[in-house]
């Protein structure tokens, strides 16, 4: 992977070895452009996204492949400096014809033991969640 500031003060452009690229931007506070997300903001994306891909390959594994889903966040830093994560809550939206013990159980075997990024984090970081069927 390879970062380039391309705009100042903090705008960057980060390429991977597929020439895919995503921008970033440091957050208003700090003269940010919003021009890109901000590192936090993308570190709370690639959970996310490692959980649903983690819950996406349980559910396929039981043969049930759901044609709605979606998850929101809402998240808590701490203050001062740095300013990490405190707590993070998940609200997973999947079919309701979806057994939602079953994506219950996804989540908890995804944020548990097989999410890379959630096994990434600090252990401190409290995070919970919900499932809805809709």
């Amino acid at each position: 992977m390879e970062l380039n500031r391309i705009e100042e003060p903090y705008v960057f452009e980060l390429n991977d070895s597929n020439d895919l690229k995503l921008i970033m931007d440091s957050s208003a506070s700090l003269e940010g452009k919003n021009r890109g997300m901000t590192p936090m903001q993308l570190l709370l994306g690639a959970l996310m996204g490692c959980m649903s891909i983690d819950v996406m390959l349980v559910l396929k594994k039981q043969k049930m492949s759901p044609k709605t889903y979606k998850v929101t966040v809402d998240a808590i830093k701490k203050e001062g400096v740095p300013t990490p994560y405190d707590r993070i809550h998940f609200r997973i939206y999947i079919d309701k014809d979806i057994d939602l013990k079953r994506v219950n159980r996804a989540v908890d075997l995804s944020l548990n033991k097989y999410c890379s990024v959630r096994a990434s984090l600090h252990p401190d970081i409290a995070i919970s969640y919900e499932v809805f069927g809709i």
